[in-house]
């Protein structure tokens, strides 16, 4: 049990860590000249390529075809986040639109787990949250009112509750995660993101060595490698546990941004990186409210 545990902690922080790339590499493109939403839909279109190529020489068969599972999951982790978050970053600062998506998903996985799956909203997985929450608030800081609108937030908050939701969605479908369920998703999500990307015009910027090395990781890395470790994840966690634990996702950003971008964190991450690590104690139960705090489910 506690081993099960151990795996889906392991998975949910090896996907924090993947996502973390996103924006680094995300900039590099768009300083190429790629839009954000031909940049959203050529990293699934090739993650999906990559994973079938790779799936063909490790002839390894697919338990079982789920195909309209993954429509539907593909729909909400994908298309939703992407889609939304893509449009909210026209209203809103980077750092607000992180923020409110983050904290939308970590709220919608527990109301949607509490009505859909029946968890119990814990005293932990409430304060847990919450300090996570007031963690990565910290980390922006003043950030946060920067080109703030209540239509930037609404499209972040949307973006969010769709990768809640999506966590959810696919614990009651019992679907298992993989590397064949994960080139479904991208299959399904490249379909999806096709529409807005030829609505916003199809733009491709220049295909110079770096930016393909750019389009390559990222569709290596949070895209196939990082949809995996979160299917994974929730196999073995509850998915408001899958959310908490990847609310550490601004830590590995910035540790990335240091190693590579040379950035040097302000003192508002430490801060909120100790919020944020007391807040996955709670979420974990690793520190317990009460007597009738329950182990972990493993389910």
């Amino acid at each position: 049990m506690q081993s099960t545990f151990s795996k889906g902690v392991i998975f949910a922080l090896s996907a924090a860590a993947l996502n973390a790339t996103i924006g680094v590499l995300s900039k590099v493109l768009m300083s190429n000249g790629f839009t954000a939403s031909s940049v959203a839909v050529i990293k699934t279109v090739l993650g999906c390529v990559l994973l079938s190529i790779l799936l063909f020489f490790l002839k390894r068969p697919a338990a079982s075809t789920k195909w309209t599972q993954a429509a539907i999951c593909a729909f909400l982790g994908i298309f939703v986040l992407f889609h939304f978050e893509t449009a909210a970053y026209r209203h809103y600062a980077a750092a607000g639109v992180v923020v409110v998506l983050m904290a939308s998903a970590s709220i919608s996985s527990i109301i949607l787990g509490r009505i859909v799956l029946k968890d119990a909203i814990t005293a932990n997985a409430t304060v847990g949250a919450a300090l996570a929450i007031a963690g990565i608030s910290v980390i922006f800081g003043g950030d946060l009112q920067q080109g703030f609108t209540l239509q930037g937030a609404a499209l972040a908050c949307m973006a969010g509750s769709g990768y809640g939701a999506f966590s959810v969605a696919m614990k009651r479908m019992g679907v298992s995660g993989g590397l064949h369920f994960t080139r479904q998703l991208l299959f399904f999500g490249s379909l999806y993101l096709l529409m807005p990307a030829a609505a916003d015009g199809f733009a491709i910027g220049e295909l110079s060595p770096l930016a393909i090395a750019a389009l390559l990781a990222l569709a290596t890395l949070p895209t196939i490698l990082g949809f995996f470790c979160t299917t994974k994840a929730i196999e073995y966690l509850k998915p408001s546990q899958v959310q908490a634990l990847e609310l550490t996702e601004p830590l590995f950003a910035a540790l990335l941004a240091f190693v590579a971008l040379n950035e040097v964190p302000r003192e508002s991450l430490y801060a909120g990186a100790a919020l944020i690590i007391v807040g996955l104690c709670f979420s974990n139960e690793l520190i317990r409210l009460g007597r009738r705090a329950s182990v972990p489910s493993t389910v």
